[in-house]
């Protein structure tokens, strides 16, 4: 299971892949959840963490790690905006769904193994013996915490950095081309 820097570079690339906006506009004044594509990206980078809440209740892995959890994200989005901004609810399902699909990619040491993707439909657990991701350990009393958790968030970041990395040089590049030029006496 991915660490939370992992998940929330899944958020970003979502965010950098659907935000329709240069990245340098402000959003539309006095519109809910219209903060600018910097403050979309923010958000979007917590809807991919937020389903980890989950360890305060005792329940991780479990209701919020579905795509039914990732639907009510999104439904939250569109009733905060009033319904003027459904772009932005999807974007916020899309990137609650990452962190669904990066723990079911990812490895898992503690029972229950994987996730309930499928929730409310079915409370069964899938998991896809991929091992993309190392589990991330919170046994803070074993020798190897730091070093096999730092290990965890390196690969994390390789593998997800530079797709984010490419996205956000793809906008800029868009962004920039936008510019119009000084105009000519």
């Amino acid at each position: 299971m991915p660490s939370p820097i992992g998940h929330a570079l899944g958020g970003l690339i979502v965010g950098l892949a659907l935000s329709p906006r240069p990245l340098s506009t402000p959003g539309t004044p006095g519109t809910p959840g219209t903060s600018g594509t910097l403050g979309t990206l923010g958000t979007l980078a917590l809807a991919a963490v937020l389903p980890d809440l989950d360890f305060l209740w005792g329940r991780h892995n479990m209701e919020t790690h579905s795509l039914g959890a990732a639907v009510l994200a999104g439904l939250a989005v569109l009733a905060y905006t009033r319904g003027k901004n459904p772009r932005l609810a999807l974007a916020v399902s899309l990137a609650w769904s990452t962190h669904v699909l990066f723990d079911w990619l990812g490895s898992d040491d503690t029972p229950p193994l994987g996730v309930m993707a499928l929730w409310p439909l079915t409370s069964t657990f899938y998991f896809a013996d991929a091992f993309v991701f190392e589990a991330i350990s919170r046994r803070y009393w074993l020798d190897n915490f730091i070093p096999h958790n730092a290990w965890a968030v390196i690969k994390e970041v390789a593998l997800l950095g530079p797709i984010a990395a490419a996205l956000f040089y793809l906008r800029r590049r868009a962004s920039a081309a936008k510019v119009p030029g000084p105009k000519a006496s």
